[in-house]
């Protein structure tokens, strides 16, 4: 057995103590409130409370406590909501800057540039609202149940009440907002934008008669084989929607009525454009092995398909 002096006992003994993690390192300071971990997804599994090595959820609580509020609210789903003074205020900035969107439209010259522009920041201040379902009816109370607690539903209901309406607001800016950017883009002959403005409008009010014209006439303008095709469905909606003393459904009938020679003359020229490019494509790939295209035939079978077959 080997003797060892005091000095190299003390050189080979070790404090485990010593390697502990510093206190502030065990706490649950230093994550996010909600106890989402700061750390990458590979942490994901450590729990859905994202308490890490934790034994409790206490201690990730406590660790938590001081820590300053972000001031953003979200909901189960973990998207930002806004409190209904939020929203009013946001509204309002919309509508000011719809406003002078509208000032810059209507300009003598038009300045459309910056009316887009405003168009533009106008749609980023506002929030999206979806629409809200309405709410089933509450159960009938007993009169001895109907007391205090009246009051606060009472006081609630008039908060949901002014909140709906607000989001309503929304809805009817972001809805005008988009359908006065699609005249912008029309008036810059941004045609496909035109469309793109108008359907953002049109989502929230599918019976929206001056933007549905104004996307027929851009889907016109297009002169695709699916633009006319669109244009056909949305003058034909319009027909069903105008009054039979208005003097746009002569405009209209007139249009539906040449529509359809001009849907099949762009069907045709968009399919030769195809065969055509498949051929050059064809030729590529078969000129490797001597061949081409022109050794093989192709016949449009019944059910719009085509059949290939070699020439002999």
């Amino acid at each position: 057995m080997v003797d060892l002096t005091k000095q190299e006992e003390e050189a080979v003994s070790f404090d485990p103590k010593a390697f502990d993690p510093p206190a502030w390192a065990t706490t649950g300071f230093h994550r996010y409130k909600g106890g989402s971990s700061s750390g990458g997804p590979g942490d994901s599994t450590r729990g859905d409370s994202g308490r890490g090595d934790h034994e409790n959820t206490e201690d990730a609580e406590d660790g938590t406590e001081g820590l300053p509020d972000v001031g953003v609210e979200t909901d189960a789903a973990g998207l930002v909501t806004f409190t209904a003074a939020e929203l009013k205020k946001l509204l309002a900035t919309a509508t000011q800057l719809k406003e002078t969107g509208n000032k810059h439209f209507t300009a003598k010259p038009q300045r459309l540039e910056a009316a887009r522009e405003s168009y533009l920041s106008a749609l980023d201040s506002l929030p999206d609202c979806q629409q809200t379902p309405t709410p089933a009816p509450a159960p009938e109370a007993s009169v001895e149940e109907v007391d205090d607690d009246a009051v606060v539903d009472v006081g609630r209901g008039d908060d949901d009440s002014e909140r709906i309406a607000i989001e309503d607001g929304i809805r009817e800016c972001t809805k005008a907002v988009w359908g006065n950017l699609g005249a912008v883009y029309v008036a810059l002959d941004q045609h496909k934008e035109a469309v793109e403005a108008c359907t953002k409008a049109l989502e929230f009010d599918p019976h929206y008669v001056k933007v549905l014209q104004r996307r027929a006439a851009a889907n016109e303008k297009l002169g695709s084989w699916s633009s006319l095709s669109s244009a056909q469905e949305d003058y034909t909606l319009l027909l069903t929607l105008l009054p039979k003393a208005s003097g746009q459904r002569p405009a209209i009938q007139r249009t539906l009525a040449s529509l359809p020679a001009r849907i099949t003359t762009q069907q045709e020229k968009e399919k030769d454009e195809m065969l055509a490019k498949l051929k050059e494509l064809g030729n590529g790939i078969l000129g490797r092995f001597g061949l081409s295209t022109d050794m093989f035939k192709m016949d449009q079978q019944a059910g719009g398909g085509f059949n290939l077959q070699f020439r002999n």
